[in-house]
């Protein structure tokens, strides 16, 4: 109830919001300093009424801080206030523009210091989750200077799983319109790419993310080729909705990446014909020298391997999927001839999007052999059955057999 008055009838001044921010400040560095030292054991020693004393504080800091209306700072000029002592420092005669610009400033900077203070709480895994999810959105456009939260980022981002997945947003924000450099990241994001990845609450973000990515012209050929055999390999185990978009990124990584065609198709010089027999022939027969066990890409194998696994897509036991490999089979390698895959079509897919697609095209076919059916002389007597389920399921199965 008192947020709902806050944010209705008082955040709209913009000094009620500085001052806001101030207190949120003073009181997340308040809550800190009990976390660190000494108090920090005496915090993990107490009660459970302390620690949840604690959470709740936290709990109520971010619900203040992430109602707090964002300000536009490049449109908006005039500021409301609640009070007109206080905020503004400039004089009466001073332009509107600088007073604007000098709000502004000031806004900004306590905005900025009331989310680092908080940040560094420790957060309960619920509100670190929602932090997460939102930073790139309602945080770093704000901050006075946003590469401040790099060491936050970063440390999300090496902590792994689901965690480091939905720090990429923010993180990827940082590098490609701030600076930060992240040598290890290209590393850390190969070693996301898991089973469970697909699963996540988050993974159409992270998808999403990942295409863009890998769209560098920079990007060197052996992560390519990792990336592309990692996903192939994931390919074969996760759900169907999870194999069409590595389909799409395979396609988008192979289409961007020209490098690397020879995952698809190997080229082999007469003169180098007969070291490549003997070599084929050395080979086992079954053995991939592509190990996904490997965290490090350029320990992969992936130089040497094949992406077997595409073509092993063509049997899929999902229909959807097999026909979308037979689709794209065809000129996969030749730019000039393909489009790159929108990922946005495939990240939130699941086995209830597959199965509508499937439900779909089942039910068009059947109504396509209904017309006809129902265009033929057939006596009377009969029509009870045609309208009946004994034609249906006959018609259905048909559709499904033929491979429609």
């Amino acid at each position: 109830m008192l947020l709902e008055l806050l944010v209705s009838k008082y955040f709209k001044y913009t000094d009620i919001r500085y001052f806001t921010y101030t207190s949120l400040d003073k009181i997340a560095n308040s809550l800190g300093s009990k976390t660190t030292g000494s108090g920090k054991d005496a915090l993990q020693n107490g009660s459970d009424e302390s620690k949840n004393r604690s959470s709740i504080f936290i709990h109520n800091i971010y619900n203040l801080l992430a109602h707090v209306p964002l300000m536009d700072f490049q449109k908006e000029s005039t500021f409301d206030m609640w009070s007109t002592v206080g905020l503004s420092s400039k004089g009466e005669n001073d332009s509107s523009k600088d007073t604007s610009t000098y709000i502004n400033k000031k806004l900004k900077l306590k905005f900025t210091k009331a989310w680092l203070s908080f940040l560094k709480l420790p957060l309960p895994l619920d509100v670190y989750k929602e932090v997460l999810a939102s930073i790139h959105q309602n945080v770093i456009p704000s901050m006075s200077n946003p590469s401040i939260l790099c060491d936050f980022l970063t440390r999300s981002y090496d902590i792994g799983g689901v965690i480091s997945v939905m720090a990429l947003s923010g993180l990827f924000i940082l590098m490609t319109q701030h600076g930060l450099e992240y040598p290890k990241f290209y590393e850390k994001l190969y070693a996301l790419l898991t089973p469970a990845v697909f699963m996540a609450k988050h993974r159409s973000v992270f998808l999403q993310l990942l295409d863009t990515c890998l769209k560098s012209s920079y990007l060197p050929a052996y992560l390519a080729a990792a990336f592309a055999k990692r996903l192939s390999r994931l390919a074969l185990s996760v759900p169907p909705a999870g194999a069409l978009i590595i389909i799409a990124l395979i396609h988008n990584l192979l289409r961007r990446h020209p490098s690397v065609n020879f995952l698809v198709h190997w080229e082999v010089d007469e003169s180098d014909s007969n070291a490549t027999r003997e070599a084929s022939q050395s080979k086992k027969i079954g053995s991939d020298p592509f190990n996904q066990n490997d965290a490090d890409p350029a320990k992969s194998g992936a130089m040497r391997s094949s992406l077997w696994e595409i073509d092993t897509l063509r049997h899929h036991y999902s229909s959807a999927v097999s026909r979308f490999v037979v689709s794209l089979e065809e000129d996969l390698t030749v730019r000039a001839k393909t489009t790159e895959m929108k990922i946005t079509d495939f990240s939130s897919g699941s086995y209830a999007t597959v199965f509508r697609d499937e439900l779909t095209c089942a039910l068009l076919v059947w109504m396509r052999l209904w017309q006809d059916v129902a265009d033929l002389p057939f006596p009377s007597s009969l029509s009870p059955y045609l309208v009946g389920c004994g034609l249906a399921p006959n018609l259905c199965m048909g559709s499904h057999a033929g491979g429609v």
